[in-house]
């Protein structure tokens, strides 16, 4: 059955039929993903490099020999960045620091918005409380760092996850900024998260937002898991990202 499908398959896209080649083609793989063959004329029928990309990683793990294959690959795929620790944070006295008061994380004392939630601490001023009130005080301070939790929270629709900040080199041949960003984004994911960066959607200029402290926000999609992961990152201008933080959105 599977060498019918890919017969006709290869008869259509002979006589040109491109668009009829590729159902034969993604019924064969379908009915017979172990089919290098199958995957090999699914490669020559797809509509963009992510599709291509996908194809050839299937012919490797079919064929892991196939050096034809390996070297495709590696035309529509750049080489797995190298990921830079970051300096070690220490506390030197020449660096005055602050806790954010809505996320209780340590950042700059002049630093106009937090790094980490993205709060803008110069618009919102915390009145000073009276003498003699510190119980009064520290139950409205509670009150207010539920609520201020509650609201964090259903902003983002998930939990924020712990990801380890880095500098990266990302050899991305991209046009814009924002797209670099946006596959930075991507890698990052994959790396610390190991999901794989061919899962995420097209990339949408609508999914990146600089902000005014020069960081970029990116939300990248993966339609497959149903979720959405955000991350924040500082271009470094020389080919390098800096990953602040890192959430998954639902």
């Amino acid at each position: 059955m599977m060498d019918d499908l890919l017969q006709q398959g290869i008869t259509a896209y002979k006589a040109g039929i491109l668009e009829e080649a590729r159902k034969y083609f993604i019924s064969a793989v379908n009915q017979s993903p172990q089919s290098e063959l199958a995957w090999g004329w699914m490669y020559q029928t797809s509509n963009n490099d992510k599709e291509r990309i996908y194809c050839l990683k299937q012919m490797l793990r079919i064929n892991p020999k196939n050096e034809k294959t390996n070297q495709l690959l590696n035309q529509h795929i750049p080489p797995v960045p190298t990921l830079i620790p970051p300096p070690a944070q220490t506390n030197s006295p020449s660096i005055a620091t602050q806790k954010c008061p809505y996320c209780q994380e340590i950042i700059r004392a002049q630093a106009p918005r937090c790094t980490y939630c993205g709060r803008n601490l110069k618009a919102e001023k915390i009145l000073p409380t009276k003498k003699g009130a510190k119980n009064k005080k520290n139950l409205v301070s509670s009150i207010i760092g539920i609520i201020t939790v509650i609201i964090i929270c259903s902003l983002i629709y998930g939990l924020t996850l712990a990801a380890k900040r880095g500098v990266e080199a990302i050899p991305t041949p991209t046009r814009t900024p924002e797209e670099s960003a946006w596959y930075a984004c991507t890698l990052f994911v994959e790396s610390q998260l190991k999901t794989s960066a061919f899962d995420a959607e097209s990339y949408n200029s609508n999914d990146v937002l600089l902000l005014e402290n020069g960081q970029y926000r990116v939300d990248v999609s993966y339609a497959k898991l149903a979720i959405t992961y955000t991350c924040i990152l500082l271009d470094h201008t020389d080919g390098k990202w800096e990953l602040i933080n890192l959430a998954a959105t639902r």
